[in-house]
């Protein structure tokens, strides 16, 4: 069984600062260190490091014993093998989407881990997304039979983005599948 986390975006915008996410995050897992593999595949490589110690600093508020791992595409396949947590960050839905399909068959090493996605990390888990720089509905891979909308009536691009109207698309694009619009700190857990 794999644990999925999809989260709304900015995890430290919740109430609570993050602490209920990172409890949910490290449940159940046994391992010390809990080995946290960071993939920043959505964003662009100038920023990898200073969003890499932002995560660090993050996730040392609320969990005691991990060691974060900074994935590469290189090696990611073997990275998700050993670690106990795959997090998809947020950035850019196409570059994550293209970059992790360069990294072969990744998902099959899901057994047993847990797999967060964050705003465009949640897009490409889910099987439909609302992209909100795009501002459309894109197809993703699929691995949650559902339909996301990130950063749910933040000042995300505001005021360029309907809420109503991405929603009514979303509901409306190919089958019927429940439709999560989380916002910035709200996560929904899975398993499946």
């Amino acid at each position: 069984m794999t644990k999925y986390i999809l989260a709304g975006g900015y995890l430290h915008n919740a109430s609570d600062g993050g602490r209920a996410f990172c409890e949910e995050l490290i449940k159940n897992i046994n391992k010390k260190p809990v080995k946290i593999l960071d993939c920043m595949f959505a964003r662009f490589l100038n920023s990898w490091e200073i969003k890499f110690k932002e995560d660090g600093e993050f996730f040392s508020k609320y969990i005691n014993n991990f060691e974060l791992i900074l994935a590469s595409q290189e090696n990611f396949l073997e990275q998700v093998k050993s670690a106990d947590i795959v997090f998809l960050r947020g950035g850019e839905t196409e570059l994550l989407l293209e970059r992790l399909n360069k990294t072969g068959n990744w998902v099959k090493e899901l057994e047993g881990k847990t797999l967060v996605g964050t705003s465009a990390g949640g897009d490409v888990i889910s099987k439909y997304s609302w992209n909100l720089d795009l501002k459309k509905v894109e197809e993703c891979l699929g691995l949650l039979p559902i339909k996301f909308i990130p950063h749910w009536h933040s000042d995300y691009d505001s005021p360029n983005i309907d809420w109503q109207k991405a929603f009514q698309e979303l509901k409306e694009y190919k089958e019927d599948l429940p439709i999560y619009a989380l916002k910035e700190g709200e996560f929904k857990v899975f398993e499946k």
